[in-house]
């Protein structure tokens, strides 16, 4: 099944590249941020690094938006009832397109933790590095539990879904976006109150798509997958 991740994640980025495309601006533009802050701010304002942790982790869910296309359109062409024939049940099958989603997400977020070390680094103060190195922790833990349960959500959502469409990304977006979004609008109410409105966010994110995947079998049918 390891090999199915990686076929996955290939068909995923040849099957959409403007999410993908999008995902990789955006962290672009929290790596260049973080850089900047960490050059020119220093660790005076902390809070405002957050802002970057936000635009780093809307980029890994933009990254990772494809597997969740792949999903509907192997649902629709008979790939899903092909592995429903080879004995896996619908957790298999939600587990394997989930570890496809985090695979991309470990890859991109590779380069954004190499270049926030090369931040802190260059900036040559201990504080600034520490605190890129907690940006780098947070976009870590933010960042994989809301493409978890972005994920899962959608596979749920559309294997509920009667009729053939294609996959809402809109609506992933938004399923993501209240736990992305208060970083940006938090950053300027102080550094330890938003801290703990992150790690609280992704606490609930990672909690609810463990509960959706361990329910997975139990809330679709199997003739749901079907085309």
């Amino acid at each position: 099944m390891q090999r199915n991740v990686l076929v996955f994640a290939k068909r995923s980025l040849k099957l959409s590249k403007i999410q993908a495309g999008v995902g990789l601006g955006l962290a672009a533009f929290g790596i260049f941020l973080i850089f900047a802050l960490s050059l020119l701010a220093g660790s005076s304002n902390a809070a405002i690094f957050l802002i970057s942790v936000s635009l780093m982790t809307f980029g890994l869910l933009m990254f990772t938006l494809p597997v969740t296309l792949l999903y509907v359109y192997d649902k629709n062409n008979g790939v899903l009832e092909y592995l429903l024939s080879l004995g896996w049940n619908q957790s298999d099958v939600f587990k394997q397109y989930l570890k496809a989603a985090l695979f991309l997400a470990v890859i991109l977020f590779t380069g954004e933790g190499s270049a926030i070390l090369i931040a802190g680094a260059i900036a040559g103060s201990t504080a600034v590095f520490l605190l890129d190195l907690l940006m780098l922790f947070l976009t870590a833990f933010l960042g994989f539990s809301v493409v978890s349960l972005v994920t899962v959500a959608m596979m749920a959502f559309s294997s509920l879904q009667k009729q053939r469409v294609g996959a809402n990304t809109p609506l992933g977006t938004v399923i993501g976006v209240p736990f992305i979004f208060p970083t940006f609008y938090l950053s300027f109410i102080g550094f330890i109150p938003e801290l703990i409105v992150v790690l609280s966010l992704c606490i609930m994110a990672g909690v609810l798509s463990a509960g959706l995947l361990l329910l997975s079998s139990r809330l679709i049918r199997r003739e749901k997958m079907l085309p």
